[in-house]
């Protein structure tokens, strides 16, 4: 087994040992930690011993616990929950405050953030003021605190809590030198990875000289597998929709009742690899007594690859057949038919998307720390500090896109009833071989998409600062800084029409460029049939039924797009000059001047021992926001409810600035009760700032979900620099009971009052000029289309309206006009691929419903914290249990009305921990029990509807053999029982995605020279 000496003062002095001087804390006895009952002890001590509310936990206590990375070792901690992006913890939620509101050092010195996430969406922006836990090896870091009440002496911005990260210092670790080996075996992956590390630490005898090294190398192989419906088409119910008009219905909503129907099915398989490289080195020099220096390098990099494939249905939206559910808020079917065509069909779509990002940081710091006298003491810190994140894929791009469909799709019926959903295509390939048989002959090309996203986040900082220490019980901290921070971004993205989503060419593919998959196969849990209770009659005659992504093809989107050059059908597909659809770049810059003055004094009352620290902070910000954008000059109607854009070569240029600045208090006091019970009280007041994305001062436009004239709606948005921090106004009061060296009991309460939280204001507004090609005005292109549909009797509906549109824009191809429009599927689907309508000057110009941010919100957050960690005596079994409840007044309004945008807290939730431990001196084992409560996770995932994630628990065990002194043998199980993932919105019924879980296991062994 394997001892490591360390002192409790250590461990509370960690964000002061790089960072400038904290409060001075009283000796505290050595303590010898073994193993993992050792290292509970050593975090209990911090808790007990540290002024204010704070948890820890210990570097034995990191390793022991079957984590793969720092967050998921931070959710055993009160109050700490986490979410989890592709089965791995990555983002902390600290009292229901979620990272963007949590401020996270190293060695007390502020961390950049910098984090494209192209697993979880095509192309995200890169607006991330949250570090990413999952760039962190557990390994290298020695310890990790939570301080969750506002202290004068620590960086300002977080809400929820300051998350500190310690890492190893050889002249308090002395000399040490371990490896270790990991073999992972995940069970969505395809084989058993490697992880590797190191860790190096010599001191001389005196400890006057000394270096660290810490070195981690992890593979990861794993895949992710969900389904679910797409976006939701909702609003007040109106049986005259030319969606609903010609159905049959159950329980029908009334007019005017909020309900909704989901545009598509997809099915989602992507696989993934990640690579992840950390190196630390940190030098210390003590030449005298009085003056220690340290030097540190941090180097931190996380390569992600992956293929990620979206085969799916959608709908025409005019359906014969629809069973709805009841529900107050939302209603939204539980069965759906729509028949399409008796000879050939709409496209049956494959998404296929090529993702690679790569995350780089690297951070630099010196420290010089002088004993001037046995009461004064002085410090100087130095820290640069870059995280990047950008594209690694082919051409240094984000991702790419090659999209093909077969235009197969006959009638076809989604079954929403169970979890997930269940649908019926009839495969009707007349446009081809005509042999009823889905293959690859009946496939075509779509479009193809190309883009780059790079956020760079630079921090220096500077800080001078000392602790005085009088006599009489009362010291005082002090110290003065500066911070520059400059936050760059950059989008670029392009869009080229090949086939175009109607699938204008089957059988254009040339041989080998795409390939039959198995995904339906992927999938261990869900099971995929045929939609279930379809009344006979509803039913296409001689229907040729498959289910969903059965059968699935794919291809790999950089070689797909150079295969597709050449090809006759597309002259104009240029593969070195692809369509620019949108380029913006984004600086903002952040300038603090910051300083701090805390003091604390002992005292008695009767005979008790108590502790106040009162302290305040300065602060002030100059914030300058920049941009360069691409303007749109217009948007192409494509197809029924499909737009395209084209953008022209002017760059807009748009600067702002802001300053603030703010006095933010801390009052701490605590009391000994007794010799084994204290009670603590802290006032404070914290700040967060913005989100980079609110202060952005680009200005975004979407195009409508359907045609204006049905009620389609642009949106734009446009952030400002205008912006204050979020001011949060916290009290906190606990108890605790320390009963013995490694027991304690704890209850607390704390309370936030947020001010400044962001909220939108909206106005309706034409943009860039941009024209309507889709109002049905009289007079306009689409109006005439209308005017003839209802002359004829025919449907008005998206698709007959657009293709008589483009009847109309093209008398030399139609010189019958309206008399040749044909109500056919396979007619409409000739025109879409064969015909684009641009806006003209008859056209209305767009009015966009355009969003700002503006500081307009207040909360009320509390909550209650319970703690219990006890061992049995000398038995070897113990346990450690918590829970946090939490409530708030700002809960989404499910039932608010679709066209008002919603504010409410994200990350919110109740959570609990129960981990069972067992250790002797051969054998020590865990069985760890996590759970969180349903929470909101976006309060916009599209067109005003929320994304919640389901409630969620998680077992995980670990199991280690102590062969000696020297070698310890780890076999960790995570996520045992393969828990799933469950994203839903303004209902259960309204599901997002069912993603299932994978287990992991972890073979691991270390050895400690000695």
């Amino acid at each position: 087994m394997i001892w490591r000496t360390r002192t409790a003062a250590t461990i509370l002095a960690a964000c002061s040992t790089s960072a400038g001087t904290s409060l001075a804390q009283e000796p505290i006895d050595e303590v010898v930690v073994k193993g993992i009952r050792g290292s509970l002890a050593s975090a209990m001590d911090v808790k007990r011993n540290s002024t204010g509310v704070v948890d820890a936990i210990s570097a034995e206590d990191i390793n022991r616990f079957p984590d793969t990375n720092l967050a998921e070792s931070l959710q055993r901690i009160t109050g700490v929950s986490i979410n989890r992006v592709q089965g791995e913890g990555s983002e902390v939620t600290v009292r229901g405050f979620a990272g963007q509101y949590n401020l996270v050092t190293l060695n007390g010195r502020q961390m950049p953030a910098a984090n494209i996430q192209t697993l979880t969406s095509l192309g995200d922006v890169g607006d991330s003021r949250s570090f990413d836990f999952s760039n962190l090896a557990a390994e290298g870091v020695s310890g990790l605190q939570i301080y969750k009440t506002g202290r004068a002496s620590a960086p300002s911005g977080g809400i929820g809590a300051t998350i500190n990260i310690e890492t190893f210092r050889p002249l308090s670790a002395g000399t040490q030198f371990s490896v270790g080996a990991r073999a992972v075996d995940d069970a969505g992956g395809d084989r058993v990875t490697p992880e590797l590390s190191g860790l190096a630490s010599w001191a001389n005898d005196d400890r006057t000289v000394g270096i660290s090294a810490f070195a981690s190398y992890q593979e990861r192989d794993f895949s992710n597998r969900s389904i679910g419906p797409g976006t939701l088409v909702w609003g007040p119910y109106d049986p005259e929709n030319s969606a609903f008009a010609n159905a049959v219905h159950v329980n029908e909503p009334e007019p005017g009742q909020l309900a909704g129907f989901p545009q598509s099915v997809n099915v989602a398989y992507g696989q993934t690899t990640r690579e992840r490289v950390n190196g630390m080195i940190t030098a210390q020099i003590a030449p005298s007594e009085k003056l220690t220096i340290t030097a540190d390098a941090t180097y931190i990099s996380n390569e992600l690859d992956s293929i990620s494939h979206l085969p799916g249905i959608w709908w025409n939206r005019a359906f014969s057949y629809i069973e709805w559910d009841d529900n107050p808020v939302v209603s939204i079917p539980t069965l759906m038919v729509e028949p399409v065509d008796t000879f050939s069909g709409k496209d049956v779509y494959f998404h296929i998307f090529e993702r690679d990002t790569v995350d780089e940081t690297t951070a630099f710091g010196l420290n010089f720390d002088y004993q001037v006298s046995d009461s004064l003491n002085l410090n100087a810190d130095f820290h640069s500090a870059s995280a990047e994140s950008g594209g690694n894929g082919p051409l240094g791009q984000n991702f790419w896109r090659g999209s093909i469909a077969g235009a197969v799709g006959g009638w076809q019926a989604a079954d929403f009833s169970g979890k997930t959903p269940k649908v019926s295509i009839d495969i009707r390939d007349g446009l081809t071989n005509g042999n009823g048989v889905f293959e690859l002959e009946d496939l075509g090309s779509q479009v193809v998409d190309r883009g780059l996203s790079e956020q760079i986040h630079d921090l220096d900082q500077i800080q001078l600062g000392g602790l005085w220490d009088a006599a009489d019980g009362l010291s005082v901290n002090f110290g003065v800084g500066y911070i520059q921070s400059s936050m760059t971004q950059r989008n670029e993205f392009t869009r080229d029409n090949l086939g175009g989503f109607g699938v204008a060419n089957p059988g254009d593919l040339p041989p080998g460029l795409a390939r039959e998959i198995d995904i339906v196969g992927k999938f261990n849990d869900v099971r995929f049939g045929l939609a279930e209770g379809v009344p006979a009659e509803f039913i296409q005659p001689g229907a040729n039924l498959v289910g969903i992504a059965s059968p699935a093809f794919t291809n790999v989107p950089f070689e797909f797009q150079q295969g597709m050059v050449g090809n006759p059908l597309y002259p104009n597909w240029d593969f070195n000059n692809p369509t620019s659809t949108g380029l913006t770049d984004n600086e903002i810059d952040e300038d603090t001047v910051l300083a701090f003055l805390e003091a604390r004094m002992d005292g008695q009352i009767g005979d008790m021992r108590t502790e106040t620290v009162l302290g305040l902070r300065w602060e002030q910000t100059d914030v300058r926001s920049a941009t360069d954008q691409l303007v749109l000059q217009t948007f192409v109607w494509e197809s029924d409810n499909d737009f395209g854009q084209i953008v022209g070569n002017n760059v807009e240029t748009v600067t702002e600035t802001h300053s603030y600045d703010y006095l933010l208090p801390n009052l701490d006091f605590s009391i000994d009760l007794s010799d084994n019970f204290k009670a603590r009280a802290s006032l404070s007041k914290t700040i967060a700032r913005p989100q980079y994305s609110a202060m952005f001062v680009t200005t975004d436009v979407s195009s409508p979900e359907t045609l204006t004239f049905l009620g389609g709606i642009p949106t734009a948005a446009k952030g400002t620099a205008s912006l204050d921090p979020l001011e949060s106004n916290n009290f906190d009061l606990s108890i605790e009971y320390y009963y013995n060296e490694s027991s304690y009991a704890s209850i607390g309460y704390f309370q936030k009052a947020v001010n400044n939280f962001i909220g939108t204001e909206q106005v309706s507004q034409p943009l860039f000029g941009l024209r309507d090609p889709t109002s049905g005005r009289a007079g306009t292109r689409s109006g005439d289309a209308i005017a003839a549909l209802e002359a004829g009797g025919f449907a008005v509906n998206e698709t007959n309206i657009f293709t008589m549109t483009a009847i109309l824009d093209n008398p030399q191809d139609f010189p019958g006009g309206a008399a040749e429009f044909d109500p056919s599927t396979a007619f409409s689907v000739d025109v879409f691929a064969a015909y684009d309508v641009i806006p003209d000057n008859t056209d209305p110009l767009l009015s966009f419903q355009t969003q700002q941010p503006v500081n307009n919100e207040t909360a009320n957050i509390d909550g209650i914290e319970l703690s219990w960690q006890h061992f049995f005596g000398d038995s070897g079994f113990g346990f450690m249990a918590n829970a946090t409840l939490v409530d708030g007044d700002i809960s989404f309004d499910n039932a608010g009305a679709p066209d008002i945008d919603q504010f409410a807290l994200e990350g919110l939730s109740d959570s609990a921990n129960l981990v069972l431990i067992y250790e002797n001196e051969t054998v020590g084992a865990r069985v760890a029990y996590n759970w969180r409560d349903d929470f909101l996770s976006n309060t916009n995932r599209s067109r005003r509807l929320p994304e919640y994630n389901d409630e969620y628990q998680q077992l995980d065990l670990n199991l280690t053999w102590y062969v000696n002194d020297q070698l310890n043998v780890s076999l960790d199980g995570i996520n045992l029982t393969e828990e799933e993932q469950i994203l839903f919105g303004r209902t259960r019924r309204n599901i997002w995605s069912v993603a299932e879980g994978d287990a992991r296991w972890v073979l691991s062994a270390r050895y400690a020279f000695r």
